[in-house]
């Protein structure tokens, strides 16, 4: 049984690489995702997390990397294994129950946690391995309790052993046989139009694309126009696009299953975390420079890889300038990099498994543990997590309705209201519609579904001077922290594509909640959000009654274009009346 988590690539990469070399041999073995037995979706909860953080927070993740690694990483790590323990217990039981393995390999250091907590109750009566997937070794990814630690390199071994491991071997990095033999350099090449006197430079950054990777592809062409650099973003397709339109030498890849390929048509891979794809260029024999890594684990890592010997760590471009050449010429240096990669290759975790399920007796099995006070702290863990969702949802809502972190409106704005129209596609192109809201001096609130669909109106729009505002993406997701993501980040990136034009204010027509508030006011797509006092349709029976520093939406989406245009002449009729000037909500503060 091997027990990975769906956190990152290199976790399930060890996993399904280790699971795949165990069945060759002829035995049984099925991999176990360990996220999900959180309970009420906690274990999505914590990716998002732990994305959002590398991504939006960088500067946070780093210092409490720090924090728990070099202070508290020792001290904290049987509390959070208690703790998770009360919340995945019962399900991770019913799991060994079911499969009654021989011996149990971890992938991931939070179920480690679990594991070796079990293997020190007694509750677990088989041998796990915890398998450490980078060459830093977190503390809180060692329990004294777990039977075998087993690790990339050597020097992962020794800092595994100082934080107590009962046992440690240094099996070298799990990596698919795919990336250990490649001859398809030359066909590669050709494809991507590499003349063969240039360098070809792969630039990565794991499955997520996180990092300074624009960058890092503008560092490697200022080092010579020898370099070709190709770059491999990932998931994000933000990035992807972003690399494109940017324009210049090299080549774009999103999501790809050819990097055996791309590696076999490099000759020197630039990485910044350390991960999985730095353990594949080891495999392929591909030289691997660490440049701007990311914070925490990727700095790390990236340290130790160094004093490893098997990377170089750039900290400026003259260094990646001078590391580039070593790499990418035949020499000495370049020799001397590609052998010490593929020393790490001692090695098989596979073989340090089967040896430890050898050892296990017929009859060890997990012995279930009911007692009613592992219920009573169950229910209590559990009631805990819907306390936090309740204030990071619910509670969040009722702030945001108390004005506390949505847009006012400055504070000497007197005799003034503020309007956006929500509109859809057929509304966009009306040019009453259009005119109407240009003459009031109104915002345009469109979502990003309606934008992708939309032709140049937008930019028409933008270039009239009329205020656009982000409404959202116009579809829901059950997951709040997803449902934020496409609303906040996602939708007001199509508008602007379209427009021409930033964002500054998020309009979703729905209550706020403490994702939204993450999302938009973090990253480099900061917005303001915006929660009208009234909301109103074309089709009610009165007019609101104005008052100042009110903010008003006017939601024509579900009726037609003439009725949108009689609200608006209405309004701006009731506004005048009452010596109020109607103003866009880019105006709001």
């Amino acid at each position: 049984m091997i027990i990975s988590a769906s956190m990152g690539a290199g976790h399930n990469g060890a996993a399904y690489e280790l699971e795949r070399r165990l069945k060759a041999r002829g035995h049984e073995v099925r991999v176990v995702d360990f996220l999900p037995m959180l309970p009420l979706g906690f274990g999505s909860f914590l990716r998002w997390a732990y994305h959002f953080q590398l991504d939006r927070l960088p500067a946070s993740y780093e210092a409490s990397y720090t924090l728990f690694s070099r202070a508290l990483g020792r001290y904290i790590r049987f509390p959070i294994a208690w703790c998770a323990q009360l919340l995945v217990g019962r399900a991770l039981r019913k799991e060994l129950e079911g499969l009654r393995p021989d011996a149990v390999v971890s992938t991931y250091w939070l179920s480690s946690l679990v594991l070796g907590r079990m293997r020190k109750q007694g509750t677990l009566r088989v041998p796990v391995a915890s398998y450490l997937c980078d060459f830093a070794v977190h503390p809180l990814w060692v329990h004294p309790s777990v039977d075998l630690n087993l690790t990339v390199s050597p020097s992962s071994g020794f800092s595994a052993d100082a934080l107590r491991s009962r046992a440690t071997r240094s099996s070298g990095p799990l990596v698919g046989e795919r990336f250990h033999a490649n001859d398809d350099r030359d066909v590669m090449r050709r494809e991507l139009g590499i003349e063969p006197q240039e360098r070809a430079v792969l630039v990565v950054a794991g499955s997520w694309g996180v990092g300074r990777v624009t960058e890092t592809v503008e560092a490697i062409r200022r080092c010579g126009e020898e370099y070709h650099p190709i770059t491999v973003c990932g998931g994000d397709e933000r990035l992807r696009s972003s690399l494109v339109e940017r324009g210049g030498k090299g080549t774009v890849f999103g999501w790809t299953d050819a990097m055996p390929q791309l590696m076999a048509a490099s000759d020197a891979t630039v990485e910044n975390a350390g991960g999985l794809t730095a353990m594949e260029a080891f495999a392929a024999g591909l030289p691997v420079i660490s440049f701007q890594p990311i914070p925490g684990h990727g700095k790390d890592n990236a340290s130790c890889m160094s004093n490893a010997g098997v990377n170089r760590y750039a900290l400026n471009d003259e260094e990646l300038a001078a590391a580039l050449r070593d790499a990418t010429n035949p020499g000495p240096a370049r020799d001397g990099m590609i052998a010490a990669g593929l020393a790490l290759f001692a090695g098989d975790p596979a073989d340090d498994a089967l040896d430890l399920a050898e050892r296990t007796p017929a009859h060890a099995l997990l012995t279930p543990v009911r007692v009613r006070r592992g219920r009573r702290r169950t229910a209590l863990a559990a009631a805990s997590l819907c306390g936090l969702y309740f204030a990071l949802t619910v509670g969040a809502q009722g702030v945001a309705a108390l004005g506390v972190g949505v847009a006012k409106p400055p504070k000497g704005a007197l005799n003034s209201v503020y309007l956006g129209v929500r509109v859809n596609a057929a509304e966009l192109r009306d040019p009453s519609v259009v005119a109407a809201i240009e003459a009031m001096g109104a915002t345009v609130v469109v979502d990003g579904r309606t934008a992708s669909s939309a032709g140049s109106e937008l930019q028409d729009l933008a270039d009239a001077g009329v205020d656009l505002a982000n409404g959202g993406w116009g579809r829901g997701r059950f997951l709040r922290w997803d449902r934020a993501q496409d609303d906040c980040d996602k939708s007001w990136k199509v508008i602007a594509a379209k427009s021409g034009e930033r964002m500054h204010e998020f309009v979703p027509g729905r209550s706020f909640d403490a994702f939204d508030q993450l999302y938009c006011r973090t990253g480099e797509g900061k917005q303001r959000l915006v929660r009208p006092n009234v909301q109103f349709r074309p089709e009610a029976q009165t007019e609101p009654a104005l008052e100042e520093r009110k903010i008003y939406l006017l939601d024509g989406r579900k009726g037609d274009a003439a009725a949108v245009v009689t609200t608006l002449e209405e309004f701006a009729a009731a506004a005048a009346s009452q010596n109020l000037d109607v103003r866009p909500l880019e105006d709001l503060r």
